[in-house]
């Protein structure tokens, strides 16, 4: 890649969400091209490049394309349709650390100008950083960094995990004993994918935020984590099977992600409102709708949007200005039954 092309300005006209707009088509108009060149990689989507402007590929790869992810590739494809770049956005279907490590060689092997990578372990992706930057492609991290990635001379733009967690865990603690009436008991630490680094960090963000309430308000509530998944009749399985044997010592379940979503279900299913707290973190549709019932007391946003966008927007910044990217951190947005209805509303723009 050489020097003048990173040099080259973008001159786009009418973007192309606006393009889309005036002529009655959504951004799901170009869902499920592959790459250019004939490469096409599993659940990648694609946004034609606009007529004028330099003409860019970026390519995002995260670790588990579940619906989490719909934010953060739309904010990709935002900010595509300005700069007139044609993308692709892919993952494995399920959490696949191999997969994850193959989609991204077929990603750098496509020759993109820049790939956004997740790294969820300290190890895994790094030859794959470290291969694209050889190949002069620009990389960035978006989501999940993992300890050691300022070594890679990458920018990384998400959520410092366990500093959030630490504002669920005291949410978490605070509904618990003010649910259950109960000031000591177990609060079960659900995680989809254990090892995951992210993951891994909430759960002792949730500790820390839950010894803190117990030290503040004399309260001892212990935690135990719980293997669950993204499959939600595999995840109420597994919850099931641990209120059977332990009901009447948990206090809350709190996930280290969108699990809540399937213990809303198994509350509903089972006539349980009242009987423990349930919270997790992001904003998926089923997750804000069981904060709405009261099935659900709280779960911490990670803004997926800008997770996409702003990475999107840092690496326009060093590919036609030249600027070296520092990382962009999003705070812990928690959404409460205070503040529900706005957040809905907010997040209905991602509906698929």
């Amino acid at each position: 890649m050489t020097q003048q092309r990173h040099a080259d300005l973008v001159r786009s006209g009418l973007s192309r969400r606006d393009a889309l707009k005036r002529a009655g088509l959504g951004a799901g108009v170009a869902a499920g091209l592959g790459l250019a060149g004939g490469l096409a990689l599993p659940g990648a989507t694609r946004t034609a490049s606009a007529t004028q402007g330099t003409a860019r590929k970026v390519v995002f790869v995260n670790h588990d394309n579940n619906p989490f992810f719909v934010p953060v590739r739309k904010g990709l494809e935002q900010f595509a349709g300005m700069a007139g770049w044609e993308t692709q956005f892919t993952g494995p279907a399920v959490g696949d650390t191999v997969q994850t490590v193959e989609l991204q060689r077929q990603a750098i092997a496509s020759q993109p100008d820049a790939v956004g990578f997740t790294r969820i372990d300290t190890t895994s992706f790094d030859e794959n950083i470290r291969e694209a930057q050889r190949q002069g492609i620009f990389v960035i991290l978006f989501n999940t960094e993992s300890e050691g990635y300022e070594d890679l001379g990458v920018a990384f733009v998400g959520q410092r995990h366990q500093a959030a967690a630490e504002v669920g865990g005291y949410e978490c603690a605070r509904n618990a004993q003010e649910l259950t009436g109960k000031t000591e008991g177990k609060v079960v630490m659900g995680i989809i994918q254990p090892g995951h680094s992210a993951l891994e960090a909430r759960h002792r963000g949730y500790e820390a935020g839950i010894a803190r309430y117990n030290e503040e308000n004399g309260t001892s509530y212990t935690t135990e984590a719980l293997e669950t998944s993204t499959d939600g009749a595999k995840s109420i399985a597994a919850q099931q099977a641990k209120f059977a044997a332990e009901g009447d010592q948990i206090v809350a379940f709190a996930h280290a992600d969108f699990g809540h979503q399937f213990t809303a279900q198994f509350i509903r299913e089972n006539g349980l409102q009242g009987r423990f707290a349930n919270g997790g973190f992001d904003l998926l549709p089923d997750v804000l709708t069981a904060i709405k019932s009261g099935e659900a007391q709280w779960t911490v946003g990670q803004n997926p949007f800008a997770q996409g966008w702003v990475t999107a927007a840092l690496i326009h910044m060093n590919l036609e200005n030249g600027y070296e990217p520092s990382d962009h951190i999003i705070g812990a947005d928690l959404v409460t039954t205070e503040n529900i209805d706005a957040v809905m509303e907010r997040e209905a723009q991602f509906a698929e």
